[in-house]
């Protein structure tokens, strides 16, 4: 099975249900799912542009839809800890892990974490791409980190069992979260910046702390990340970015976040990106995630190290963080 470490469906869902669509999971995205399969995830929220003008109103829509979608469909399952995936497994239901991409939503109110949490988010970043009163995304200031504030969400974060995921904070916020972060850290869909010097990308100093942490890398599909020439965006390039973590770091500290985002316009992507599109050539939806693994068996990964990077490192993560 399969563990996509990084989607973003539940903008999907909240586009269509605000189009008056219902059982969005179901009618669009679960047979592809099983198709690759994906039997569970990270699904994130994510304040998207345009939208993210009005974070809060936008955060509060996001959620609504989640809550009206949740409730409505019965192949899929929300879960806070491994137990309720492996429930979810034996009910041969497919599990959502409830992340939060970016806290631009709650502003400077941090007892939002708290009600994120008892809605059931298990994992959160600091940032999107932008800066916020928390700490600063890839198309920041460069020369800002993380803010005081931002040190107490962390501190919280923690406390409360989320996993914190460093995935789109700049280089100066992500050693700030290395200074105050304990334990594990994620960074969910980012590459390896010596291959590709995407701002998104993970340097060699980068990988190698995460790794310290006992932490995870998810690999991601955006053709962007996995190489800058059109034509080298393909599946093979990104085992290229799989052999690279792995001999850096180790096989134990890869997992998926493959960032499928062809079920969405273009109008948010070009906020980041001037191409048509934003697949990986092999790999254009989850649908696809098969013929990965098997490339990436000819690279040379051993059916016991597949096994790791496609479910067993995402649930060794989860089980050490939240339970």
């Amino acid at each position: 099975m399969i563990f996509d470490g990084h989607s973003d469906i539940f903008t999907d869902v909240t586009i269509k249900r605000l189009l008056g669509e219902t059982q969005v999971i179901k009618n669009h995205h679960l047979n592809r799912l099983r198709k690759g399969g994906i039997e569970g995830g990270c699904f994130v929220i994510w304040i998207d542009p345009p939208y993210d003008k009005e974070p809060s109103k936008r955060l509060a829509q996001i959620l609504k839809a989640t809550k009206d979608e949740m409730d409505e469909c019965k192949e899929a399952v929300l879960v806070h800890n491994m137990a309720e995936i492996e429930a979810a497994q034996k009910a041969g239901k497919f599990f959502i892990l409830l992340g939060i991409e970016g806290l631009s939503g709650i502003g400077e109110d941090l007892d939002q974490i708290h009600k994120l949490y008892d809605f059931g988010a298990r994992h959160a970043m600091l940032t999107w791409n932008e800066q916020n009163a928390l700490a600063t995304g890839v198309q920041g200031d460069p020369t800002r980190g993380v803010t005081q504030l931002g040190k107490k969400a962390i501190q919280m974060i923690q406390e409360k069992h989320m996993i914190m995921d460093v995935s789109h904070l700049n280089e100066r916020s992500f050693w700030d979260v290395m200074d105050v972060a304990q334990g594990p850290i994620l960074a969910s869909h980012s590459n390896a910046k010596a291959l590709v010097p995407a701002a998104r990308n993970l340097t060699d100093d980068q990988l190698l702390a995460i790794r310290d942490t006992k932490g995870l890398i998810g690999l991601n599909s955006f053709n962007l990340f996995v190489c800058e020439d059109l034509e080298g965006q393909n599946v093979d390039n990104l085992v290229k970015h799989a052999s690279y973590i792995a001999d850096k770091i180790g096989v134990e500290h890869i997992g998926f976040g493959f960032d499928f985002f062809e079920f969405l316009s273009t109008d948010s992507m070009k906020s980041y990106s001037d191409q048509d599109t934003s697949f990986t050539v092999g790999l254009e939806d989850c649908s696809k995630v098969p013929e990965m693994v098997i490339k990436m068996k000819k690279a040379g990964f051993t059916d016991k190290e597949l096994e790791m990077i496609s479910c067993g490192n995402w649930f060794n993560l989860i089980r050490k963080v939240t339970g």
